[in-house]
């Protein structure tokens, strides 16, 4: 038997033939599915992937599987299909999908001709078997029952890195296109923790925002004092703690009832855009990703697209462990607190969920560490008096409700840049 040719498959791959940015394109619907519509829209693709599948398949059964299979991502997009169809309908789509790949091996498609949403749903199977083979995902099997399993997709390290880099775009482009950031409404302010150092304003150095108001004034008295005029040699600016190295800690509620709606989704996104930026534009500083539900999850890269939302939720037990993260580290010191809702449970003795919630936030005042609360229900009245109390015991807090989780990743990739 000829062995195969392995040039010749290496050069039939996936990343080869769509390329990489489809290739990261492709990852990213997988992890947020909606984005492949709106890429859709916004790129226009002119080929129609139905008329490739009709030469291969019966009308009516083509129907039948578009139908159920849109159904069956939508609700499960992270579920490789396994439902019955026949041998034969399975070659078919096997034969289609060769059939793509040799259009586009002989350049009769273009990457950008083909429909992404289709693509991952018309040809779920056979795409991940192809994102498998580069060694971008992988498939672990799950029991959901005594006789019955199922196979979940799962990213590797290499297909986390692509998506964050994506998440990283996307999130720029929402911030330039939105000068005022996402909608999301702040209480607290986002301003930086000022030091007791005072110097001389440099607007090539600082910012409007670092100018002290009270130092500037009293200058400009003591300079002009009948005009009080505010020339460039009077202005000064106190400089703040975050000049220097940040640790940071990033804690993602992943309890129950994150799997609403897209809030696991957006609080991966946030995860992963913030951790890629540090490691392009702020290499000395030190990021945590941490998932809490009942239990505590320090997550590597490769883990963090792979959270699957699940238990209860004990803010007291994930501020607890962020101290302690943070308690040997110089500098400026940040937890992002990303939740649903009220604490439901209580690892600390003796302590119900919101006191033990209350105390964890007490004590980040001792260790000098800002609390960010950023909240993805702002409906409660409860819930908004819990997040007030728990930034009033913490001193140094922000909170704020982000009415849509996938504004998350720009929210934060904008107020970390604003603060450093």
């Amino acid at each position: 038997m000829k062995p195969e040719c392995k040039l010749c498959e290496a050069e039939r791959s996936l990343s080869k033939l769509l390329g990489m940015d489809n290739v990261e394109a492709l990852l990213y619907s997988l992890l947020n599915p909606g984005y492949a519509q709106m890429r859709d829209r916004a790129k226009k693709p002119r080929f129609n992937l139905r008329s490739l599948l009709e030469r291969f398949m019966d009308e009516s059964e083509l129907d039948d599987y578009i139908f159920k299979q849109g159904l069956y991502m939508k609700q499960y997009p992270r579920v490789i299909c396994s439902w019955a169809y026949d041998e034969s309908f399975k070659r078919a789509k096997e034969r289609a999908w060769r059939e793509l790949l040799d259009k586009l091996e002989r350049g009769e498609i273009k990457p950008s001709d083909i429909p992404l949403q289709q693509l991952v749903e018309y040809f779920h199977e056979e795409l991940l078997a192809a994102l498998e083979q580069e060694g971008y995902v992988k498939r672990e099997r799950v029991s959901r029952s005594f006789s019955h399993f199922m196979h979940v997709l799962l990213f590797t390290a290499k297909g986390e890195e692509l998506i964050a880099e994506k998440v990283l775009e996307e999130a720029f482009k929402e911030i330039r296109a939105a000068s005022y950031g996402p909608h999301e409404s702040m209480e607290g302010g986002l301003g930086v923790t000022p030091s007791s150092l005072l110097v001389d304003y440099d607007e090539y150095k600082h910012t409007f925002d670092m100018l002290d108001i009270s130092e500037t004034l009293i200058n400009a008295a003591i300079k002009d004092p009948e005009d009080m005029y505010l020339s460039d040699d009077v202005l000064k600016a106190r400089v703040p703690y975050h000049k220097s190295r940040a640790s940071n800690v990033i804690l993602i509620d992943k309890s129950g009832s994150m799997s609403m709606g897209c809030r696991i989704v957006g609080a991966v996104e946030a995860a992963l855009g913030l951790r890629r930026l540090l490691e392009t534009e702020y290499k000395d500083d030190k990021l945590w990703v941490v998932a809490y539900d009942h239990n505590l999850y320090e997550l590597e890269p490769g883990e963090i697209a792979n959270i699957w939302p699940y238990g209860w939720t004990d803010i007291g037990q994930a501020l607890d462990y962020a101290r302690q993260l943070l308690s040997k580290e110089e500098g400026s010191k940040n937890i992002f607190l990303i939740t649903d809702g009220q604490p439901t449970t209580s690892s600390h003795p003796g302590q119900t969920p919101l006191q033990s919630a209350l105390r964890a936030s007490s004590m980040l005042r001792e260790e000098g560490i800002r609390l960010n609360i950023i909240m993805l229900d702002n409906r409660s009245p409860s819930l908004r008096s819990l997040c007030e109390k728990m930034a009033e015991l913490a001193g140094d807090a922000n909170i704020a409700f982000v009415d849509n989780p996938l504004n998350l990743k720009s929210f934060i990739i904008k107020s970390y840049r604003e603060t450093r």
